[in-house]
């Protein structure tokens, strides 16, 4: 059944795996092209990847509560939670995918102008964590809404019990 206790439980919290491992991977590396130095930039380097932490977090802590929680209301709202916390890592992942290239907080975050940046060529490569980012949000996210439709179930008819 698509909206399971187990299966939404176990959609959300791969997600907010994911997305705290997205959170703490490389998002983008930058360097100088034919010079062995490069730079990588992880997502807790970035206020982006802060937030999706954060995300992680929550999203984790939502499934949980969603377990211990008596009242189906209450499942219902932590499992929200969960879903819009998903969302925002969604949003987060997907925009740097867009224009993380061209950001000036990477260019901030190497302390180098962009100036001297457009002289020497460099190039700037998108790691693998806005990516699994926005994969986990996205698990998130209907990890979150496959707990709200359990709760919503749930509450039809029955008395708010464990």
């Amino acid at each position: 059944m698509l909206a399971s206790r187990i299966a939404g439980f176990v959609v959300a919290s791969v997600g907010a795996l994911l997305m705290g491992i997205g959170a703490t991977a490389t998002w983008i590396t930058v360097g100088i092209p034919n010079e062995p130095a490069h730079t990588a930039i992880r997502g807790t380097d970035l206020t982006d990847g802060l937030v999706v932490l954060l995300c992680a977090i929550l999203t984790l802590a939502a499934v949980v509560a969603t377990r211990i929680a008596g009242w189906w209301s209450a499942r219902k709202a932590f499992g929200a939670l969960a879903a819009i916390a998903g969302l925002v890592a969604v949003a987060i992942g997907a925009a740097f995918l867009i224009g993380g290239k061209d950001r000036d907080a990477v260019i901030k975050a190497l302390g180098i102008p962009r100036d001297i940046w457009l002289q020497f060529g460099a190039f700037r490569n998108l790691g693998p964590g806005a990516y699994l980012a926005l994969i986990g949000g996205i698990l998130g996210v209907f990890g979150g809404l496959m707990i709200v439709l359990w709760a919503a179930m749930g509450d039809r008819g029955r008395p708010d019990a464990a």
